[in-house]
């Protein structure tokens, strides 16, 4: 009976920690491990199952990922020398058993994506953080033996769309977790939900059990091609990341690049007023000198199904060699054109858009030339009927007759000297620029009348750049 309340708490703990609830978290986890307190990991050679060594082993883990957000750094080293020491004390092999199974079950990446983070920059208030790093590498090296065990697997087999028929739509991505996915309760209840396919939970319990058996394929797919550097989604995923987590972002992502001119044809902000819409994009980037294009990407997964990049040709600015480009593209490598010794190169790309449905969809074309930083293109698409198109465009006359911006020629201009920005600021004012104008503002996105996961983001960044505005017209009066 200790056994079976001690998996339930480790379980609860498991869900609070993805759902980011890590004092109910700590609290599920030292439940657990009071409840085995009775035993020791050094007893496990013995008649204690094995069972209980995995139960202790998931709860110190999750406890410590809990102290890591909480900034309890001490107990977390704590808990981090326990479950190193005696977890490894007699042969790793069990232990690392553990955290493989831990993997497969989607159970291990809240705790390496924490302890990632938490170890990134700074150590913890100056804390020595051996044992943590020591975990962290462990962690990783999990990966690599999940992979390994999974070799007899014939990746064709597990191919989506292929042998396994599958017969509804792609589950959502960036799921951790084949428990994350839910019922549609719209959906079960009326008949009918507002965003079709772009619901992000299943309409039916066939739909939930396939997405759940393709997300098992996946996870064995990857672990397989871990080490493939062209797996689709690593790339674009490894980006983001140092994106986010770096100080200084526009040294890991930037609009423009030393020796390479963009040209695009039409405008990147398009704004349509039908439902069914097709749009294209063609991007001529001349290198001067020469270099080569080792990769283009479309970098986020919100409106992936919408974009796809079609075409990619390469030469000098009178000739034009075409490259393959599989169907449904989302990510081309390149790199084995030859340059023939010119000073200069044109790369031309094709970039392509569709929908079936009304909404603002955004999309980030990366240009990788083997160099940081990497060359980023943002391009939008806002379809809205055309009374919304004319509500919208009421809003942005109201907004926008303003008084004229005070400059040197008109006013007096006395300079504000602020405290000095620190890094973060900085960084932060890099990667959300002010709007160049109204044009930009007053999306679909923020007509839309329920939040959503794909539309929160952007309809928040919007309503602040109105805020701002609006408060910019009652100043200047």
């Amino acid at each position: 009976m200790e056994d079976r309340r001690a998996e339930k708490s480790c379980e609860q703990a498991c869900e609070s920690l993805k759902r980011q609830d890590y004092e109910m978290a700590l609290k599920h986890c030292t439940e657990a491990l009071l409840s085995l307190g009775q035993y020791s990991m050094a007893d496990f050679t013995g008649p204690c199952p094995l069972e209980i060594e995995r139960i202790k082993i998931e709860s110190l883990l999750y406890r410590i990922a809990s102290f890591l957000q909480l900034k309890n750094y001490v107990q977390a080293d704590e808990d981090c020398r326990h479950v190193l020491g005696e977890g490894l004390a007699k042969g790793d092999d069990a232990f690392r058993a553990v955290l493989c199974c831990m993997q497969l079950k989607g159970k291990l990446q809240p705790v390496s994506t924490i302890l990632a983070k938490s170890l990134t920059g700074e150590s913890l208030n100056g804390m020595v953080t051996k044992d943590l790093t020591r975990l962290k590498t462990l962690l990783s090296e999990t990966e690599t033996a999940t992979s390994n065990a999974l070799s007899g697997y014939h990746v064709e087999d597990l191919d989506e769309g292929s042998c396994n028929g599958w017969h509804f739509r792609p589950p959502p991505r960036g799921i951790t977790s084949s428990e994350e996915y839910t019922l549609c309760k719209r959906f079960l209840e009326q008949g009918i939900c507002r965003y079709g396919a772009q619901c992000t939970s299943a309409h039916s319990q066939e739909e939930l059990a396939e997405w759940q058996k393709r997300y098992a394929s996946r996870l064995i797919k990857l672990k397989q091609q871990n080490e493939n550097k062209q797996l689709s989604g690593s790339y674009m995923e490894t980006l983001i990341e140092k994106w986010m987590n770096s100080l200084s972002p526009e040294k890991v992502l930037s609009e423009c690049i030393e020796g390479v001119k963009v040209e695009h044809n039409p405008d990147l902000s398009v704004t349509v007023s039908t439902k069914k819409s097709h749009q294209t994009w063609t991007f001529a980037l001349t290198c001067k000198p020469a270099r080569m294009l080792y990769r283009v990407a479309l970098l986020y997964d919100a409106h992936r199904p919408h974009f796809s990049i079609i075409a990619i040709s390469a030469g000098d600015s009178t000739t034009q060699v075409s490259q393959e480009v599989p169907e449904n593209c989302q990510e081309w490598i390149g790199g084995k054109m030859a340059q023939n010794g010119l000073d200069h190169y044109v790369y031309k790309v094709g970039i392509a858009f569709n929908t079936e449905i009304f909404g603002t969809f955004r999309q980030t074309i990366v240009f990788d030339f083997g160099l940081e930083p990497v060359l980023m293109q943002r391009v939008m698409i806002d379809a809205a009927s055309t009374e919304d198109l004319e509500y919208l465009m009421h809003a942005k006359q109201q907004l926008v007759t303003t008084a004229k911006r005070w400059d040197s020629s008109s006013k007096t201009i006395i300079d504000f000297e602020p405290n000095e920005t620190t890094d973060l600021e900085k960084s932060l004012l890099i990667r959300y620029q002010i709007p160049l104008s109204a044009d930009q503002l007053f999306t679909q996105s923020v007509l839309d009348k329920s939040l959503t996961k794909t539309n929160y983001q952007s309809r928040l960044h919007d309503l602040l750049y109105i805020e701002e505005i609006a408060q910019y017209k009652e100043i200047s009066k």
